[in-house]
């Protein structure tokens, strides 16, 4: 049995459970004021970085959209909670960094832009 767990948002229709009750799905409500209970959507959603630019075409498509913006999310966007480090890549910072020159940096792009990394060029 699959479960879909949501809040208490007046978005969430008696026609938006439907839809998932004719798939065999079960809702499971949350308790009212309990982001915790539900802490990983709940921060997804909070980013609002990705899936708000595009229309998505297919199980294919969003898979390949979650997948790009998981990759960033942990390898490449840097988190303040851990001193702007990334979260697959936990290592101490250096001490003493000089600012580099416009020339020495390069910017990745991803999905079509909308995620952008700036780095240093190797030396």
């Amino acid at each position: 049995m699959s479960y879909l767990l949501r809040d208490g948002d007046t978005k969430f229709t008696q026609a938006f459970d439907e839809i998932f009750r004719s798939e065999g799905i079960q809702i499971k409500k949350l308790p009212q004021e309990s982001p915790n209970l539900n802490a990983f959507a709940e921060r997804f959603v909070q980013t609002n970085e990705c899936l708000r630019h595009f229309v998505v075409f297919g199980q294919k498509h969003l898979d390949f959209l979650l997948r790009e913006f998981a990759s960033y999310y942990n390898t490449v966007r840097p988190h303040q909670g851990i001193a702007n480090r990334t979260i697959g890549n936990i290592i101490p910072l250096p001490s003493h960094a000089a600012p580099p020159r416009p020339e020495d940096v390069q910017c990745e792009v991803r999905l079509g832009g909308l995620l952008r990394h700036y780095s240093r060029k190797a030396a």
